[in-house]
C-alpha cells in the first residue's frame, strides 16, 4: 500500500465522553449452575437509532467460487439489506440492497444462527458477546466519501462469519483475527481523523461454545497505517467469572503459550516503536501487556478535564461490581474505587474464580439488571434519583464537567442475551429488549429451525415508529412508564419478569425431556415451534403488564379496585418526607412573599468547557462550586482548546 500522509491529532479533540457501549460477562462452566458456559451481551445504544429486530440466518450451501460480502453496518434500521444473508434482511418497500465495501471467499456450507447488531449463537452453540473498547489506535472504512478510510472488516462481520464457520471459541479467534489483519478491522465508533474517538475505537468479544466448553476474549484494534488489525485473545480458566465493561481485559500475555493466547504476527511491534511498552518492563522475555501498551489514557489536555476519571470508573466500576454479584467471595478484596486504566497500578485480574457450579443463568440476568443497589454507589438513592428513586442518568450538556455512575443496566439497552453455550443443538439464547431491569429474557435455541416469531423481526415499525407489532415497544412502553416512579413500577415490573424466567426455564427443561426420544431434526422443529409460542404468549402478557401499571399507577396514586374502602391509595405515591424536606425543593421553605421554588443550600455553578478552537473566555465571575457526590469542588473556567498537528505518514495514532 501507498505511504499516504494522514494527522497525528493531539488528544484535546478527543469527544467529551466516554463510549456509548456494552457490558458482556462471561461464565466458564465449572462455574456455571448448568455445567456449560454462559456469555452476556447489553447492547446499549448511544447518540443514534439502532435496528431493534432479531434475525434468523438460515444454514446454506454456497457454489464454488461464491464470495462472502463485507459490509459497512448501518446502527438504526434497516442495518444492512441482504437477501443473501437471509430472507429477513430482504429489501422491503422501495428498499436497495446494500453495497458491499468488500469480500472474502466464501466456504462450502455456512450454519444458520441468531443475529442483531453482531452475531449471538449459531446451531452448534457458538455464542458470542461484545464489548466496546479503548484502544491508542483509530479507523475507517473503506468510502467513496472518506478517502482516508482503508479498511473493509467491523466486528458486525467478524463475529457473524464467526457464526457461519466454526463450532469451537478456539476457531472463532482464529477465523476472526488473519481476515481482520488481512482486510482491515475498523469500529463503527472512531469518530473522524480530525477527532479520533479513542475511548471506543476498539472491540472485545466473549466467546464460548458447547462442544469443548472452552471461553475465549478476543481483543481487536486498527493496525498501523489506519489499516490492517492487531489482536489479542486469551482462554479463560472454566471455573472463572469475566466482566468485560469497555476496555480490553488481557493483561500479561505469555507469548509462548499458544494452548491459552493467540495475537496477531508482530503483536509488541508498534508498542515498542512508538514507546507505549518495552519488553524491559516485563519479568520475562516472552510475556506482553497487551491493555498495558495498547489500552488509552488521556492526556492531561483531554477535554473534559475529568476524562481519566470518567473512563477509569466507566470500566473499572461495573468489573467490581459484577465479580461482586457472581463471585463474592473472590470478589472481597477487590477495591471498588480503584478504576481500570492501562497504567492502574496493582490492576485487576483479567478473571476472578466462582465455586464449582455457584453461577445460575438467573444470577446473570439479574446483574445485567443492576445498578450498584445497596452500596455506596446506589443510583436509586439521593436527589439525582429523584422521589422515585430512578437509577437512569440521561444526556447532560456538553459543557457540563462532572459525571455518574455507569450502571450495568442501562435506559438506552436496545436488547440484551444470556446465552448458554451448549452443545446437540440446545444451546440457548435467552433474550430481552430495552433496558434489562425492565425486560423478561425469554428463550430462543441457537438450532431453531425458523426465524423468531414476526414482532421480533417486523417491518412495521422501529424506534423512529411506534408498532404494537414490533416487540421492542412493548418493553420500552413499560420502562419510559416506570421511570414515573421507578421504585414502585420497577418492581412490579420485575416480580413480573422473574415469573415469566421461572417458567421459561422450567418449559425449556419440560420441552427438552419430552423430545429426547425423537430424532434430532424432528426434536429441534418441536422446540422451535414451542420456543416461539411461549414468546408469543409472554409478549401478549407483556402487553397486559403496560396496560395493568397505567391503570394500577396512573394519576400518581395507587389504584387496586373500584372500593371505595381501600380501592385507591391516595398517598400510595406520596413524596417521600427525605425529598420534601430538602429547602431546594421548596415546599417547607414556601412563603407568602416567597420563595416559591425552594433555594439553593450553596451558591451553585456549572463547570464549563469551551468548544475546540474557541477563544479564553471568562465563564463566571467569582468563585463557583459545583456540587457533586463525593463533596468535591471544582474552580470554574473555560480552556481554549488547543490543536496540535504533526503530519506523520503511517496511521492515526494517541500521540
Amino acid at each position: 500500500m501507498a505511504i499516504k500522509a494522514v494527522f497525528m491529532v493531539h488528544a484535546t479533540l478527543q469527544a467529551s465522553t466516554p463510549a456509548f457501549a456494552c457490558t458482556s460477562i462471561a461464565v466458564g462452566k465449572d462455574a456455571s449452575a448448568t455445567g456449560y458456559p454462559i456469555i452476556t451481551h447489553s447492547d446499549d445504544s448511544g447518540s443514534h437509532t439502532s435496528d431493534v429486530r432479531l434475525i434468523r440466518i438460515p444454514r446454506k450451501k454456497w457454489p464454488a467460487g461464491s464470495k462472502r460480502p463485507l459490509y459497512d453496518w448501518a446502527p438504526g434500521y434497516p442495518r444492512v439489506v441482504s437477501s443473501e444473508l437471509s430472507p429477513e434482511y430482504a429489501a422491503v418497500e422501495g428498499q436497495s440492497e446494500t453495497v458491499p465495501i468488500g469480500h472474502i471467499p466464501q466456504v462450502e456450507e455456512t450454519w444458520a444462527y441468531w443475529d442483531a447488531v453482531y452475531g449471538i449463537q449459531n446451531e452448534r452453540g457458538l455464542s458470542i458477546g461484545e464489548s466496546t473498547c479503548t484502544a491508542k489506535t483509530a479507523g475507517w472504512a473503506v468510502s467513496p466519501d472518506k478517502p482516508w478510510g482503508y479498511n473493509r472488516a467491523m466486528i458486525h462481520d467478524l463475529s457473524k462469519i464467526a457464526m457461519e464457520r466454526c463450532e469451537t471459541a478456539r476457531c472463532a479467534v482464529e477465523t476472526m483475527g488473519p481476515i481482520a489483519v488481512e482486510q482491515g478491522f475498523y469500529c463503527e465508533d472512531s469518530g473522524e481523523p480530525t477527532a479520533p474517538a479513542y475511548q471506543s475505537s476498539a472491540e472485545c468479544l466473549t466467546i464460548a461454545d458447547g462442544v469443548t466448553g472452552e471461553i475465549w476474549l478476543f481483543n481487536v484494534m486498527t493496525g498501523r497505517g489506519n489499516a490492517s488489525a492487531i489482536w489479542a485473545a486469551q482462554r479463560i480458566p472454566s471455573d472463572h467469572v469475566v466482566p468485560v465493561a469497555n476496555s480490553f481485559t488481557i493483561r500479561k500475555m505469555k507469548l509462548n503459550d499458544p494452548e491459552n493466547f493467540l495475537y496477531s504476527p508482530g503483536v509488541t511491534k508498534l508498542a515498542e516503536e512508538m514507546g507505549w511498552w518495552s519488553s524491559r518492563d516485563e519479568i520475562a522475555a516472552d510475556v506482553f501487556d497487551f491493555f498495558g501498551a495498547y489500552g488509552y489514557t488521556p492526556s492531561k489536555e483531554a477535554i473534559p478535564p475529568n476524562m481519566v476519571s470518567k473512563l477509569a470508573y466507566y470500566s473499572g466500576r461495573r468489573m467490581w461490581r459484577v465479580w461482586g454479584l457472581l463471585t463474592p467471595e473472590a470478589a472481597r478484596n477487590i477495591d471498588p474505587d480503584k478504576g481500570w486504566l492501562p497504567y492502574t497500578p496493582d490492576p485487576y485480574p483479567t478473571s476472578l474464580q466462582a465455586r464449582k457450579g455457584s453461577v445460575t443463568v438467573q444470577m446473570v440476568m439479574d446483574a445485567h439488571r443492576d445498578h450498584y443497589e445497596g452500596t455506596g454507589y446506589d443510583l436509586t438513592v439521593g436527589m439525582s434519583a429523584g422521589p422515585g428513586g430512578s437509577p437512569n442518568r440521561w444526556a447532560t450538556p456538553s459543557a457540563a464537567v462532572g459525571q455518574w455512575e455507569r450502571a450495568i443496566s442501562m435506559y438506552r439497552t436496545t436488547f440484551s442475551h444470556v446465552v448458554e453455550a451448549k452443545p446437540h443443538g440446545l444451546g440457548v439464547m435467552w433474550f430481552g429488549y430495552d433496558a434489562p431491569h425492565g425486560t423478561a429474557y425469554l428463550p430462543f435455541y441457537g438450532a431453531a429451525t425458523a426465524g423468531a416469531p414476526e414482532a421480533w423481526h417486523s417491518h412495521e415499525g422501529c424506534q423512529s415508529k411506534f408498532s404494537t407489532k414490533v416487540a421492542w415497544w412493548a418493553f420500552n412502553l413499560v420502562n419510559q412508564y416506570s421511570d414515573l416512579n421507578f421504585r414502585l413500577i420497577n418492581a412490579d415490573v420485575q416480580n413480573k419478569a422473574h415469573k415469566i424466567e421461572a417458567e421459561g426455564a422450567e418449559a425449556v427443561a419440560k420441552w427438552e425431556k419430552e423430545v429426547s426420544t425423537m430424532d434430532a431434526d424432528a426434536a429441534v422443529a418441536e422446540l422451535t415451534k414451542r420456543s416461539n409460542a411461549f414468546a408469543e404468549a409472554k409478549l401478549a402478557e407483556w402487553w397486559e403488564l403496560a396496560g395493568h401499571l397505567f391503570a394500577k399507577y396512573g394519576r400518581y396514586v395507587v389504584t387496586h379496585n373500584e372500593s371505595e374502602i381501600n380501592g385507591e391509595e391516595a398517598l400510595g405515591q406520596a413524596y417521600p418526607m427525605w425529598w420534601l424536606s430538602s429547602p431546594e425543593v421548596g415546599f417547607l421553605t414556601w412563603a407568602r412573599n416567597g420563595p416559591y421554588h425552594g433555594v439553593l443550600e450553596k451558591p451553585a455553578g456549572v463547570f464549563l468547557v469551551a468548544g475546540v478552537g474557541l477563544p479564553t473566555m471568562l465563564v463566571m465571575a467569582g468563585v463557583l462550586t459545583l456540587l457533586v457526590a463525593v463533596g468535591v469542588a471544582y474552580e470554574a473556567g473555560v480552556r481554549k482548546g488547543k490543536r496540535s498537528v504533526s503530519i506523520m505518514d503511517v496511521y492515526i495514532a494517541q500521540p
